[in-house]
């Protein structure tokens, strides 16, 4: 079954004087028309599901029965539609615009697999950023769950994804990407679920107590080793980074080919970000123990071929090892996140990770280490 294909360059404006839908019930017939630029006579919501994000599932019907040939019948639209949520966490918004940004920017640009989006678009009346795609699951499309390890050849393809990204943003600094500077920081959110209150709550109580080795559960030993991380990042390494690419963020087309989904984390950072907390994430810890060093030669290859640099793995391993450490957030993860039993789970294989390359001890081996949590 074949499906309309978007236009090159999704439609829509950012920061745009007219505002944009910021409840369910202002998603109407009448806004669709307006961003597809033809008449639809219904919108039926299917489904909506609210989380961090929401998204809303709609089937479209079309004045002229022709344009269903050439227009999506099938979307989902994905915003801030949770005022109450948005009212508690204001900053939520420039999450949302930084997804719409990512599509009108930086997708266009980039040889990735990616969802077919139909518009792209914020507002400065409400802070709203609005991503309209299709509804990747009408299409037969699959999603990556945690509990479900990937085989290699798909996270092969996958870290093929992350290289085309950076290999075309290798090197990027503010100046290219003004855009970027607004937006939830990864260091911000990683030390807000580090404080003494929120550390109690994960590992102070046996029920809720993620699979984390002992001397994990030193809160100020875990801050000093992130902030050594941050510290000693190689600025040589900088590109525009998903910043959330674990397994729960993709999709798996029909025919088995991964791509990448929710581009709300998009920051700069170092490619090992990306790469490392990927791959650890996607495999068993076994397959992730036998695997990484091909996976991550591949990368390497693939980042080169796509226009990046030529770098070595022996020059990079221990920069490789210290990037496992981002992983740890996953066992910060509070139940209203994400479920148990995900959380457990990616805890574990991240855990296995560390523990593997002994990353806090080569962190706290360095001439540049922080002394102070």
């Amino acid at each position: 079954m074949s499906f309309p294909v978007p236009p090159a360059g999704a439609k829509g404006a950012l920061d745009s004087a007219d505002p944009l839908p910021v409840v369910v019930e202002e998603v109407t017939p009448a806004w669709f028309s307006k961003i597809l630029d033809r008449p639809v006579v219904t919108a039926e919501l299917a489904e909506a599901l609210h989380g961090t994000a929401s998204k809303l599932l709609y089937k479209l019907t079309y004045e002229d029965a022709q344009d269903a040939a050439s227009l999506p019948t099938h979307v989902c639209v994905k915003g801030g539609f949770n005022p109450v949520l948005v009212k508690l966490h204001p900053a939520l918004n420039a999450v949302y615009r930084r997804e719409a940004e990512f599509f009108h920017h930086i997708a266009p640009t980039v040889l990735m697999r990616l969802p077919p989006v139909w518009y792209s678009g914020s507002d400065t009346v409400t802070g709203q950023g609005i991503v309209v795609l299709d509804d990747l699951k009408a299409k037969g499309y699959r999603f990556g769950d945690p509990l479900e390890a990937w085989p290699v050849e798909r996270v092969r393809a996958g870290v093929e994804e992350l290289a085309m990204l950076h290999a075309k943003t290798w090197g990027a600094k503010q100046d290219d990407f003004p855009w970027l500077k607004e937006g939830l920081s990864l260091r911000e959110v990683i030390l807000s679920m580090m404080v003494e209150s929120e550390w109690a709550k994960r590992f102070f109580d046996e029920a809720a107590k993620p699979p984390v080795t002992e001397e994990m559960t030193d809160r100020k030993r875990m801050i000093r080793a992130f902030k050594t991380l941050w510290a000693t990042t190689n600025q040589d390494h900088l590109c525009v980074a998903h910043g959330d690419s674990h397994i729960g963020n993709t999709f798996i087309t029909p025919s088995g080919e991964p791509g990448f989904l929710d581009w709300q984390g998009l920051h700069f950072n170092s490619f090992l970000h990306d790469v490392t907390y990927f791959v650890v994430g996607a495999l068993t810890i076994e397959d992730r123990r036998a695997n990484e060093v091909e996976l991550f030669e591949h990368y390497l290859a693939t980042l080169h071929k796509a226009g990046g640099p030529k770098l070595e793995k022996a020059a990079l391993w221990d920069d490789y090892r210290k990037h496992h450490l981002h992983g740890f957030a996953w066992s910060l993860t509070p139940p209203m996140m994400q479920p148990k039993d995900k959380v457990d789970t990616m805890t574990a294989r991240h855990v296995a990770a560390i523990v593997d390359h002994k990353s806090l001890e080569l962190l706290e081996s360095l001439p540049d280490y922080v002394t102070e949590a």
